[in-house]
């Protein structure tokens, strides 16, 4: 397997199909649900089988490929799941956490926009589902046209003369390949982008495909969209669909991670600020969350940052909302939001690949396209940029195509590159995986009790339990809204006289309990750490 270019659906299919088949002791391959269009949509479990099944032990989801474009992050959930086959028996620290957690990977979760993407010169926001987005209640019918055949839909010159124009060739850009918007009446140039008026209405391209975003559907804090406000006048959000979960990809993430509450950590991966991106989406982190959990947040930001490089790290409503100026700005049905205070869970949507912003040549803390091209040139990349090119236009006559690469270098790395970014936020992904909450049994010991005693007692039990993960087996927020049942420890061939012991425990630390129990017939017991995110540890002890 090579990570040189980008993998078709076909491609991938392959793959999960062949590492199942040939790591049945490994890989489990399945069907979560149906796409939009009906496709199916695959997701692996990877866990070393012979040390307890997958949910019995702490784990982490990782998704690429909700939104149709952002296809290096199907890149990079298939770097993680082909590590993590190709390196066990060989990796210590790999088999290692094979044998105590499990990863649930779903590399493509919108196989309808990630076939578009690839396959067409078509791209959209998210899912494909048609949508009215000009209001003129037809859907998607003004979408891009391939003019000039090169498989892009991107940008549109029209030479009208000197002072006739908008644009003009930037003269900053020694490729020549970026126009610069100097003023009605002052350019040689007219822009456009790439496309015909298909319905009549006198704008262009605005009416493609889909419309609605998979990441602004999920319940917690979701808003209608603006056309769906009666009021006309409140807070709404852009592609949120038409309820909570209305959209099949997002309902079959949400029923997984319902289902399968041993999950602590997700990376929902997108792409291109480059930013380790999560919530709040609504507020202000120091407002909003539990200190000790915005502090480990914190910690991950940082640590996120010294595997990527990623120029920005933290909130949305914050960091993300403001990092180019401005005001904080909410997003609603967020995806990390749901994470953190409705699933009580360490909940990134990391956006990889910079876009192809390198160098800032005049040092304003902004990039233009002409430094963009700047950097190819004189690096000698010749595919950042599409060639103008010459092509013939239905009502403007003669016009030229190109511009930068849209897919392939504004919202994707070129092929050559994305194998690094996509290894770089699989990294990260792992070390989110090794801090997950593991509890761990030790020092267990039994006491012979005297006859007689009045609750029935026969014998006392002793034990540790340590949290040997850096994450809590459960976060504050999880305690608050109960995803999370409390830790305990349970005892298997005696019965326990009293209320079982529960906790919680934060990473790194240790809780001695004791356990008054009855004996039964057996001689030999075994007890159990119970903990629904830091999994199950277990001895046997002796009660003679």
């Amino acid at each position: 397997m090579d990570f040189d270019h980008f993998h078709t659906g076909i491609e991938i299919q392959w793959w999960l199909k062949k590492w199942a088949h040939d790591h049945p002791d490994l890989v489990d391959l399945y069907v979560v649900g149906e796409s939009f269009s009906g496709q199916p949509i695959y997701q692996l479990t990877i866990t070393n089988k012979s040390t307890g099944a997958d949910t019995d032990k702490p784990a982490a989801f990782f998704e690429g490929n909700r939104h149709s474009g952002e296809t290096s992050s199907a890149e990079s959930a298939l770097w993680l799941a082909h590590h993590l086959i190709t390196q066990a028996g060989k990796d210590d620290k790999v088999d290692e956490l094979l044998a105590e957690k499990a990863f649930y990977i779903r590399p493509v979760n919108n196989p309808d926009g990630h076939d578009l993407y690839l396959y067409t010169a078509q791209t959209n926001r998210s899912s494909v589902r048609p949508q009215d987005n000009d209001g003129d209640g037809k859907l998607d019918e003004d979408s891009g046209d391939d003019l000039n055949k090169d498989g892009y839909l991107s940008q549109m010159r029209q030479y009208v003369g000197a002072g006739k124009g908008t644009h003009v060739v930037d003269e900053r850009d020694p490729a020549k390949n970026v126009m610069r918007n100097v003023g009605a009446g002052n350019g040689d140039y007219l822009m456009f982008s790439e496309g015909v008026d298909n319905d009549g209405d006198g704008d262009v391209n605005e009416d493609g495909v889909g419309g609605l975003d998979l990441h602004r559907n999920y319940p917690y804090n979701w808003h209608v969209m603006p056309e769906n406000d009666a009021t006309g006048r409140n807070l709404t959000q852009g592609g949120a669909g038409a309820y909570p979960l209305s959209e099949p990809e997002t309902r079959h993430v949400y029923t997984w991670l319902m289902s399968h509450t041993n999950i602590g950590v997700v990376n929902s991966m997108d792409t291109r600020v480059p930013m380790h991106l999560r919530g709040p989406s609504t507020c202000d982190p120091k407002e909003c969350m539990y200190t000790s959990d915005r502090r480990l947040y914190e910690h991950f930001d940082k640590a996120g940052a010294g595997f990527t490089g990623y120029r920005y790290t933290g909130s949305v409503y914050i960091d993300y909302a403001t990092r180019n100026g401005g005001d904080p700005a909410p997003l609603f049905g967020h995806g990390p939001d749901f994470g953190y205070f409705q699933y009580g869970a360490i909940w990134y949507g990391d956006e990889l690949w910079n876009g192809g912003d390198f160098k800032d040549y005049d040092g304003d803390d902004r990039f233009s396209d002409w430094e963009r091209s700047r950097w190819c040139a004189e690096n000698g990349r010749t595919d950042c940029f599409l060639p103008w090119t010459t092509a013939q236009h239905p009502t403007l006559g003669e016009v030229e195509v190109g511009g930068i690469n849209p897919k392939f270098w504004s919202q994707n790395p070129s092929a050559d590159l994305v194998g690094e970014w996509a290894a770089n936020q699989a990294r990260f992904n792992l070390y989110l995986s090794e801090s997950l909450p593991q509890v761990s049994l030790s020092q267990v010991r039994v006491k012979p009790l005297r006859g007689g005693q009045s609750d029935g007692a026969t014998h006392e039990i002793t034990a540790t339990v340590t949290n040997t993960g850096r994450i809590p087996t459960a976060l504050e927020q999880a305690k608050e809204i109960k995803i999370v049942a409390p830790d305990t420890v349970e005892v298997d061939g005696a019965r326990v006289v009293g209320e079982a012991p529960e906790f919680y425990l934060d990473g790194g630390k240790a809780q001695k309990v004791t356990l008054r129990v009855t004996k039964g017939d057996a001689d030999t017991v075994k007890v159990t750490a119970v903990s629904v995110r830091g999994g199950l540890s277990s001895a046997t002890a002796r009660l003679g």
